[in-house]
Order: structure tokens, then C-alpha cells, then sequence
């Protein structure tokens, strides 16, 4: 079992290069499953102390290393980690915000795919329930991931006693989340419908099929890059499969409205579009310093100018890789953790990156 901190993150694939680009879907750009479950010997974690939580996470952790097949697996504590270690597991939508409150108790245990942490399988102790578990993969796989993360649980529940009510299913700390207490996220990049001013009624009808939308980055986020987060909002009333084929039916939805928007949007003479493309061109061929959200904005635009065909200045490139890229933590721990954050140079590497990986001609 590892804890070294150093030899984790050197396993985690810090990127500095880009794949080439997948012939798959880019409007659904990663999938999460992901389920919670709290122990019912322990107090839930809202209520309990620090040496409660760290009880909790021994006793998950010791639980979890029981099984042998779980020796490639790596655990650390939150608390041990850097700060930009941590945000760079924010970044990675592998840790949430609320991990990084009140660290002492908190750990994670993680293994990653072939691709790093675009495929990632993870359990979360001591966050706002005593463990999440969750797999994160690239593109529409909530199939997939839902069977990575039952298979853990389901080697866990033979040792360790999940709170259990017979009418409400399992309980959980915030009421949305009891029943199966399964959550299927999507990440999804609709610009075409936010240009072509379909995204209110697209919003309105999210919500009324049972879905919540937000930002990039979860609750309380803002949406930037014309990315959105979406997920089932409750999960008691239903079996786990009808979650599964509910998510999957409202994302294959989900993409039929950006390409049909997408259709919409080729068919005009849209000026007001083309010249948002071509300024997005001239800032990130000309600007020597880009903020992270600046980038995703600009970014955003360029990849439709592209598949609309407005521009062909720009090498074709996958978004969520490139975005991934360009986050402050990546960026400092890819140049060996010597940048210090919210400095101009780590903006201006930023500028850079987008020049070499989009531009075909990168004179600068």
C-alpha cells in the first residue's frame, strides 16, 4: 500500500503532451458514476468529530486492502497533500470542493486507467457521506462506470454495514441522494445551442425530466467554455437501472439538440458568429497571457468555428483534453511545482500551449 504523496502524483499523468485526437463524441465529454454510503455504526460525518472521521477512514481503508485485488490501488490522506495537489485533483473533478473543508480525517483511494485520470476509479472517505465511490470515464460510458463502481461496493458491503432503511433504501447525509443513492453525471460542451439561443428551453426541459444543470465545476460553479455539468437529481423511487437507461436516453437526447443546433447554425450567414471566431483566433494567437477561464471561453468558440467550418487555421483537437491541459495545478506540477499560482507566468505558459497544440502556423 502506497502513501508517499511524490510517488502518487507521479502515477496520477500530469500532462504536458496531447493524445491525438478520438474519433468519439465530444458534446458528451466525460461520465461519473457515483454512489454514496454511510456506515451504520458511525455518527454521519455533519455530526461526528475528528477522531470519529479518523476512525472511519482507517476502518474503510483497512476494509478495503483486505482484498488483495486492491493492491494496485493508492491511498493518501487529504490533509498530507500540498495545496496545489489538492487543486489539482479539483481540477480533475476527481476531488470536490467540499474535501477540501475541514481536511483532517479525509482520504482518498484511487486507481487510474491507462489514460490517467480521464478514467479514473476513486473512493471518497469522510466527504459529506463516509464514502463515495466513483468512476470517471471519457465520452457517454455511464454502463460502464456504473458497473466499476457497484463492483466495489458490493465487495465492501460483504465486511462493512451501509445505513440501510427497508422503505427509504440507504441513507445519506442530504435527502436528494437517499434511496439507490446512485448519481450519473455528464460533463458537456453545448456551444452550438447557447449561440443559437436554444440553452433556456434546453435548461427548462432538463429540469422538468428530473435533471440538474450547473457549471463546470459542480454546485455553485459558473459556466464557463459553454461547459455544463448534468445529473440525475434523486434517486429514491428508483432502481439503479432505470437511472442507467433514463441518463443514457437523456444524453443521447442531449446530443441530437447541439447537432441539430449545430445544423441551424451552418445553414445562416451568422456575421456576428464569424467575427466572435475570428477575434477568438486573434486573442489566442496574439495574447502572451490568458487566464484559465479566458481560455475556456476562447476555446470554446474556436471548436465551432472549426466544425462550422469558419475557420481552418487550427489544427482539429479533442476540447477536454486540451482544457486539461491548461488548469493552474497542471501547470505549476507539470514544470516540477517551481511556479508559484496566480502569477502572470503561469498565464503566459498557458498562452503558449494553446499556440503549439491548435496552431497550424505558430510563428510566435
Amino acid at each position: 500500500m502506497k502513501s508517499n504523496t511524490e510517488s502518487i502524483f507521479k502515477g496520477l499523468n500530469i500532462k504536458t503532451e496531447l493524445p491525438g485526437v478520438k474519433k468519439q463524441n465530444q458534446i458528451i465529454m466525460t461520465t461519473r458514476a457515483r454512489i454514496a454510503r454511510n456506515l451504520s455504526d458511525f455518527k454521519f460525518s455533519s455530526i461526528n468529530t475528528i477522531n470519529e472521521k479518523k476512525n472511519i477512514s482507517n476502518f474503510i481503508k483497512e476494509t478495503f486492502y483486505s482484498y488483495k485485488n486492491n493492491n494496485n490501488y493508492r491511498f493518501f490522506s487529504i490533509s498530507r497533500l500540498s495545496k496545489i495537489q489538492r487543486a489539482f485533483l479539483v481540477e480533475k473533478h476527481i476531488l470536490s470542493p467540499e474535501m477540501l473543508i475541514k481536511l483532517n480525517g479525509k482520504g482518498l483511494i484511487i486507481k487510474t486507467g491507462e489514460d490517467g485520470l480521464d478514467h479514473s476509479l476513486s473512493i471518497l472517505i469522510n466527504e459529506e457521506d463516509h464514502l463515495r465511490i466513483q468512476s470517471v470515464y471519457p465520452g457517454l460510458n455511464i454502463k460502464k462506470a456504473y458497473r466499476e463502481i457497484s463492483n466495489i461496493e458490493k465487495n465492501l458491503e460483504v465486511k462493512l454495514r451501509f445505513a440501510f432503511d427497508k422503505d427509504f433504501g440507504y441513507l445519506t447525509s442530504c435527502p436528494t441522494n437517499i434511496g439507490t443513492a446512485l448519481r450519473i453525471s455528464v460533463i458537456t460542451h453545448l456551444p452550438a445551442m447557447v449561440i443559437a439561443g436554444r440553452i433556456e428551453d434546453f435548461v427548462k426541459n432538463i429540469v422538468k425530466v428530473g435533471c440538474s444543470i450547473r457549471g463546470f465545476y459542480g454546485e455553485n460553479s459558473d459556466v464557463v467554455g459553454n461547459l455544463f455539468q448534468i445529473s440525475n437529481q434523486f434517486s429514491l423511487g428508483k432502481y439503479e437501472k432505470q437511472i442507467i437507461e433514463d441518463m443514457n436516453a437523456i444524453c443521447l437526447n442531449i446530443v441530437d439538440a447541439e447537432k441539430e443546433a449545430l445544423k441551424s447554425l451552418r445553414k445562416e450567414k451568422n456575421l456576428s458568429l464569424e467575427d466572435s471566431v475570428y477575434r477568438s483566433y486573434g486573442m489566442l494567437r496574439f495574447a502572451r497571457m490568458l487566464s484559465y477561464g479566458e481560455a475556456l471561453e476562447l476555446l470554446s468558440i474556436i471548436k465551432l468555428g472549426r466544425d462550422l467550418s469558419i475557420i481552418d487555421d487550427v489544427k482539429p483537437f479533442n476540447f477536454y483534453q486540451l482544457i486539461s491541459l491548461l488548469g493552474e495545478s497542471n501547470i505549476i506540477l507539470a514544470n516540477n511545482g517551481d511556479l508559484e499560482p496566480d502569477t502572470d507566468e503561469v498565464d503566459m505558459i498557458r498562452a503558449r500551449i494553446i499556440r503549439e497544440k491548435i496552431l497550424k502556423r505558430n510563428r510566435n
